[in-house]
């Protein structure tokens, strides 16, 4: 048991902190995550708590462990350069090496420099005549 808690340590601080390019850590993360949630539902079928559940509770609960997975993902920035996790969504650069991060966890789209306007839906571009 100790192994496996220093393992997941160690996972961890890699995601972190360790040097590796961002689109990599990204998916280390996804996959990471998506393990979490099998082996909680995993762990809770084990002991028995979907046993005398209803369908309801079961589709709350897993609706509820997939909110908390997206949350993450959406909470949590890597820079694209030095691999850096950032979960400071006001910090528009990379405090390791100065690169640009993501708006926010879930697109690769970059800020631009000097770009700090909120996304707006009302405003629309103008559609090009086809």
């Amino acid at each position: 048991m100790v192994v496996a808690a220093l393992a997941a340590a160690g996972w961890i601080w890699f995601l972190a902190r360790g040097r590796t390019r961002g689109p990599a850590k990204r998916l280390a993360l996804r996959a990471t995550l998506l393990a979490s949630v099998a082996a909680l539902i995993w762990i809770g079928a084990r002991r028995g708590v979907f046993a005398h559940a209803s369908a309801g509770f079961r589709i709350a609960l897993l609706a509820a462990l997939l909110v908390v997975a997206v949350g993450y993902l959406y909470l949590l920035r890597f820079c694209d350069s030095c691999g850096r996790m950032e979960r400071n969504l006001k910090v528009p650069s990379c405090p390791r090496c100065g690169a640009l991060l993501p708006w926010h966890g879930m697109p690769s789209r970059l800020r631009r420099p000097d770009d700090d306007r909120p996304w707006d839906p009302l405003q629309k571009r103008g559609r090009r005549a086809g």
